[in-house]
């Protein structure tokens, strides 16, 4: 898995990067089961249509793609938790590849700095996919980086379905380095001033191990 460094500078040459290598998706390790683990592990569906997470934006390419007023922005619309294998948990739904988290209690945050990543300092982060209009009637494939910070967490909660099932929040907020591919040579960027991503959703978890 290629390093993503996070200085500005560095963070902008990683997506620019994204215009010739394209996006690399994360692999799930396999763990023991019977632990903490088992409270988390299997395929999580979010509970409502629409999403509690928004993408808010400073940068004026950006602001425009994501406005005030209309700013909702689901990447997890599902999780799928899987046995880690430097952590306690990957989660492998191919949403945004690749977080990996480490439980405490009935939450689990995710691991910082990554333990998978080349540079031993490196932040974790993941890469997802989208795509935004051109101004006459196309799009143009678009990329954000995210890194959480430390809020960023799912946890647990007591309450079940109305059929019994276990439930799970995500909640936090995340730094969100944005690229445009133009079809220029380095694309457009947020540079010094990335977008924030941050809310709260709700699972239902469908499969179990």
């Amino acid at each position: 898995m290629k390093s993503l460094t996070r200085s500005r500078a560095a963070t902008t040459a990683a997506l620019s990067l994204v215009l010739s290598l394209g996006m690399t998706a994360g692999c799930g390790g396999g763990g023991d089961g019977g632990g903490p683990w088992d409270n988390f592990v299997g395929i999580w569906f979010n509970e409502a249509t629409t999403t509690g997470f928004t993408m808010t934006c400073t940068d004026a390419n950006f602001s425009q793609v994501f406005p005030s007023t209309n700013n909702q922005f689901e990447i997890f619309g599902s999780l799928q938790f899987e046995h880690g294998e430097l952590t306690d948990l990957a989660e492998t739904s191919g949403n945004c590849n690749l977080h990996n988290y480490n439980i405490k209690g009935n939450s689990a945050t995710v691991a910082n700095p990554d333990p998978y990543l080349e540079a031993p300092n490196d932040e974790a982060g993941c890469l997802v996919q989208f795509a935004v209009g051109d101004g006459a009637g196309g799009s143009l494939p678009a990329f954000a980086l995210l890194t959480p910070d430390a809020s960023w967490t799912v946890k647990l909660l007591s309450d079940k379905t109305a059929g019994g099932g276990d439930r799970l929040q995500l909640v936090g907020t995340a730094t969100a380095d944005m690229l445009i591919d133009d079809g220029s040579a380095n694309g457009i960027t947020t540079g010094a001033t990335p977008c924030t991503y941050g809310g709260m959703d709700t699972f239902f978890r469908l499969t179990r191990p």
